[in-house]
């Protein structure tokens, strides 16, 4: 897939969701990595689809001067565990609501018990 194509699809994932989400992502950025595919560094056969990279709004209270939080999308890593577009759409979306996860203060256990 072309990284314009995906990142479209990016966006289109990003606008799908729900309002109240949208509303409050502030200070983030989305970044797409097209030339890794990252293995987990404590099950290295587990590939890293996305990473959330940044302080949890759960831990800000009575910060100052928090730096951006960042995702990144690891687009070969999401089309390896996809065998077409359809499949690269959910992942692309089941990544995105994952490590907004993580934004929003859910650990991976929380995550993984709610689909994502």
């Amino acid at each position: 897939m072309e990284i314009d194509e995906f990142r479209n699809l990016i966006l289109k994932v990003s606008e799908e969701l729900p309002e109240k989400f949208r509303q409050r992502l502030e200070n983030i950025g989305v970044v797409i990595d097209d030339a890794n595919i990252k293995k987990s560094k404590k099950n290295n056969n587990k590939i890293i689809l996305g990473l959330y990279q940044g302080l949890p709004i759960t831990k800000r209270a009575g910060k100052r001067n928090i730096y951006p939080d960042k995702i990144t999308i690891y687009k070969k890593a999401i089309e390896s565990v996809s065998s077409n577009e359809k499949q690269v759409k959910k992942n692309i979306k089941r990544v995105i609501l994952h490590e907004i996860g993580h934004f929003f203060g859910l650990d991976d256990d929380k995550l993984k018990s709610l689909g994502y």
